[in-house]
């Protein structure tokens, strides 16, 4: 047999930082194994391998580093490992006490019960929760998270601030006496005046909806959707409202019909965001063109605009027809969407912002300075969709050098739409009803 070569043992087992390991070949292997058979035979007082042994019990520092990174490593994953299981059981054990509350509610909930449903013993739930209260607590705030994020969510994605509105109303007020969400929510106000884990909590979570409220009203004023002076103290009523009519409603049955509660709050959102009731409303979403016994209902499209979007419309007129008579047409422009068009008598003449100036600028060419003064105007919106338009019958007078003043009498339909700078108009039809020289 040969000999036992210390020294390839020992690479072999202390290999230096930054050194690359290689597969050995098969009859590499096999050496090794002799190689092993034959130091363990011959080991016995081989001042050699007591070298070695004295090497491995105290290696320098490069081989330290090895061990150390190799087991912050192993520490590390053992760690994440740990802490995705610990999340995921406190979790379920959130879920479960949720599903206890609502039975029980949350004076008649136990630690005991908890660990019950989930088949597991009440130390688990000690590990996870140091007491009852803050179990309790833990779970509340769990839940209404995720009804507040669910609720933003749906709010978020409508298409105005308008419907935004409307959503978080039709979403914070509850379904019926028997709405598990608000059985929840109700209670909790009940056990925060007696566990001093619940009160903070139950604070945090209703300042968080007012914010929510405060959010999309001043979104509206920034839009011109909403004509909103505090929209803190308007969110902060809204919302007070809501929990105020819910405890009746959830707690009292028949005391108070959800047809009545939705009335009430579509009064309260028009009177702090100066709509009408009939605005606060989300077209896209409620697509019903009428009711079943064929009565109107808030549903069914445009309605007379409300006062704040008359106003909104009649400025935005009164700002356009000064421009045209100053033959200002950079002002004049910004009556118009940069898509807007421009129909006369049926024949489309405009469809894009250079072609709607120029379009004016030849009329004052040929007409010279013109007036147009508003007959009659007659304006309807659908604020849950962010749309408008206007029945108008002008009168238009052109005055030029040397020559009398001519009067011409048109009718137009002009439809706006609301954007980040207010109100614009996006479609012109004008129809000729007179000319008079």
């Amino acid at each position: 047999m040969r000999g036992c070569d210390i020294n390839k043992l020992a690479l072999a087992a202390l290999r230096p930082i930054g050194a690359t390991k290689t597969r050995p070949s098969e009859s590499d292997e096999r050496a090794g194994d002799d190689d092993q058979v034959e130091c363990d035979k011959s080991s016995l007082g081989n001042p050699q391998i007591a070298s070695v042994r004295n090497f491995q019990s105290n290696p320098p520092l490069g081989f330290v580093l090895i061990d150390v990174v190799s087991w912050l490593k192993y520490e590390y994953r053992a760690q994440v490992v740990k802490k995705e299981t610990v999340e995921k059981r406190r979790i379920e054990i959130l879920e479960a006490t949720c599903d206890v509350v609502i039975e029980r509610g949350f004076a008649g909930t136990r630690i005991a019960d908890v660990a019950k449903r989930l088949g597991v013993s009440n130390s688990l739930i000690h590990y996870h929760f140091a007491s009852k209260e803050e179990l309790l607590a833990s779970a509340f705030e769990h839940y209404a998270q995720k009804d507040l994020v669910d609720m933003q969510h749906d709010s978020d994605s409508a298409p105005t601030c308008v419907a935004k509105l409307w959503r978080l109303i039709e979403s914070y007020v509850p379904e019926g006496s028997d709405d598990v969400e608000w059985m929840i929510w109700i209670d909790a106000w009940g056990e925060a005046l007696r566990n001093p884990k619940m009160k903070p909590i139950s604070q945090q979570l209703d300042e968080q909806s007012i914010a929510v409220f405060e959010k999309v009203l001043r979104a509206g004023n920034e839009a011109g959707e909403f004509h909103c002076v505090h929209p803190r103290e308007s969110a902060t009523r809204i919302s007070g409202l809501i929990d105020g009519l819910a405890v009746q409603y959830a707690a009292h049955e028949g005391v108070l019909k959800r047809k009545e509660f939705i009335r009430l709050m579509r009064q309260l959102a028009a009177a702090e965001t100066g709509l009408s009731p009939d605005d606060i409303r989300d077209s896209r979403r409620n697509s019903k063109a009428s009711s079943t016994d064929g009565r109107r209902t808030a549903d069914d499209g445009p309605s007379p605009a409300s006062l704040a979007t008359e106003f909104d419309l009649r400025q935005l007129f009164s700002n356009y027809s000064d421009a045209l008579s100053t033959g200002d047409l950079a002002r004049l422009s910004q009556y118009f969407t940069d898509d807007a068009k421009i129909s006369v008598n049926g024949q489309l003449v405009a469809s894009t912002a250079t072609e709607i100036d120029s379009f004016y600028s030849k009329n004052q060419a040929v007409r010279g300075r013109v007036i147009e003064i508003p007959l009659i105007m007659t304006f309807f919106a659908d604020e849950g969709n962010g749309t408008a338009h206007g029945n108008l019958i002008i009168e238009s007078r052109s005055f030029s050098t040397g020559e009398k003043s001519s009067a011409h009498i048109f009718r137009t339909v002009d439809t706006y739409k609301r954007t980040s700078a207010g109100w614009r108009c996006s479609d012109r039809r004008q129809d000729d009803y007179q000319n008079d020289h």
